[in-house]
């Protein structure tokens, strides 16, 4: 990377070369504009008459020539016939052209003239150039010979005026320099711009999550300073994001070994036991209980920062296959006696390891943080919109198709014995037979909506329980990682999560892609109407 100067910037920064750029920008205009209306007033009839007069003047310059060598060489009366001719020649023009036509010496004197013509005795100096740009064009022409002679030519009958000539050589002049100097100030902007642009672009990606974004830190201005800070802040970001994943790593696989070896010598102990009494035996089993309990909740965790690390590494979302969500999550939640779960068949293209660790959380969090009994939901969607509403028949557990078709549930999905509460059923509905299914757009997503008797999580807190170990409650248990790890994997399957509150109650939302290839949707946590 080229190296940038911290300081002064003097004509490279960024507001010094804008200012010159638009202050040479409008000198041009200024003065192109006056060239502009100069020429709006010199119109064809000023062009057509210095043609002329430049004609007659190569016409007569043979004749100038000798008149002028014979003078030199005192022949006068030579010199003389000489201007007999040219005068002759300017009454023929005179009488074709119905000018005034005038000769004069190179020191200005008049020297001879057409009939009838008025003209002076000598010429007046040229006026400043300032003068001849903002005044209006003579009404005559003069124009100078090789020897210094110079030739009047002038109309006896005055052009016609023709305004609105003029007025159109000054519109349509003006639109053509205001077009070229708006293609100058847009090359002017873009070249001082596309940079910003691009760090804009950049700076974008990383706050997606790329960190291996940097830019370009070409030139000696603000913006090169800027890029320079971008680069290295996106390089300590990614360092300290790469360190933190691979200590989690290691230290996640470092747990594992001694949370074997106790378990291991629990067990040992335990075999050592049978020659205690009874009751020391039982309060050795209880201790040994409550070991094994704390255990199993570590090892979980542990679980839990590794799957982690995976997902921020990327490698947690490898090979996908197709995964029946309905069997999914029926052998899951059919371990939680108040927990309900009505739905319809949804396959998906995801890691069915992945979508077992989402629904076991979010079933703990619900039973753990908010109040049970919880329903799970599970349905198709065509978009986003329509994800957010659970569908009439799975709220009354059947549909009213046709006069009273009713859906069935089948009786091999029934709980398991050792299952006796009321809520625990599961009911699996399936679509209305195509000839009197209504017409709906094409399912693209599969929605779990998983909803307990809390009173919803609180607007200012919704985002923030999606970051490692955040609880809103501190006095409960859990280590603060199950909604986070919920949050990145339906971010590896590109899809989303809303949490809300649903007739009064906690709902958390997840839309996943039917398919692996769809684009990733944007995370969301809002508070939306609940359907009735």
């Amino acid at each position: 990377m080229s190296s940038v100067h911290h300081g002064k910037f003097g004509f490279r920064s960024i507001s010094a070369r804008l200012f010159i750029s638009v202050f040479l920008a409008l000198l041009t205009f200024t003065i192109a504009f006056v060239l502009l209306s100069q020429f709006a007033h010199n119109n064809s009839d000023h062009a057509r008459n210095r043609a002329v007069a430049s004609q007659i003047m190569n016409q007569i310059e043979p004749f100038l020539a000798e008149a002028h060598t014979l003078s030199a060489q005192n022949n006068l009366l030579q010199a003389r016939f000489s201007l007999v001719v040219i005068k002759k020649s300017f009454d023929i023009f005179d009488e074709s052209l119905n000018a005034k036509i005038g000769l004069y010496d190179p020191q200005g004197r008049l020297m001879l003239q057409t009939e009838n013509t008025d003209l002076p005795e000598t010429l007046l100096p040229d006026p400043p150039w300032i003068s001849q740009i903002f005044a209006p064009s003579p009404p005559h022409i003069v124009v100078e010979s090789a020897l210094g002679y110079s030739l009047w030519y002038e109309n006896r009958i005055p052009s016609p005026e023709r305004p609105l000539m003029a007025w159109f050589n000054l519109f349509s002049g003006t639109v053509l320099l205001f077009t070229i100097m708006s293609a100058v100030l847009w090359w002017i902007s873009h070249s001082i711009t596309w940079r910003i642009n691009q760090l804009s672009r950049q700076m974008s990606r990383l706050g997606e999550g790329d960190f291996s974004v940097r830019v370009s830190e070409e030139g000696n201005d603000e913006i090169a300073v800027l890029a320079h800070g971008f680069n290295q802040s996106a390089q300590k970001i990614e360092q300290l994001i790469n360190a933190h994943s691979l200590l989690l790593a290691h230290a996640s696989h470092e747990f594992r070994t001694p949370i074997t070896r106790i378990r291991l010598q629990i067990e040992m102990m335990d075999m050592l036991t049978s020659q205690l009494d009874a009751a020391t035996k039982a309060k050795f089993d209880k201790r040994a209980s409550a070991v094994n309990r704390d255990l199993t909740g570590l090892n979980d965790l542990v679980e839990s920062i590794l799957l982690v690390s995976r997902l921020d590494a990327g490698h947690a979302l490898q090979a996908t296959e197709q995964v029946d969500l309905y069997e999914l999550i029926r052998s899951e939640v059919q371990h939680y006696p108040e927990a309900t779960l009505i739905g319809e068949p949804v396959s998906v293209m995801a890691q069915p390891k992945l979508l077992t660790h989402l629904v076991r959380n979010l079933l703990n969090n619900a039973m753990i943080h908010g109040i049970p009994p919880v329903q799970v939901y599970l349905y198709h969607a065509a978009d986003i919109q329509e994800a957010k509403l659970i569908p009439q028949c799975l709220l009354d557990s059947f549909c009213q198709i046709g006069d009273s078709d009713i859906l069935h549930s089948k009786s091999d999905e029934a709980l398991a014995p050792e299952s006796k509460t009321p809520t625990d059923f599961l009911k699996r509905l399936t679509r209305p037979k195509e000839k009197d299914k209504p017409k709906f757009d094409k399912p693209n997503f599969a929605v779990l909506a998983f909803i307990d008797q809390g009173l919803g999580i609180p607007e200012d807190k919704r985002e923030d329980i999606f970051s490692p170990f955040v609880r809103l409650k501190q006095e409960k248990k859990g280590s603060g990682l199950g909604l986070s790890l919920v949050s990145q994997i339906v971010e590896a399957h590109h899809g989303k999560i809303i949490t809300d509150t649903w007739q009064g109650h906690t709902r958390f939302l997840v839309i996943l892609p039917l398919t692996a290839k769809s684009k990733p949707l944007a995370y969301e946590t809002k508070n939306e109407p609940a359907n009735h």
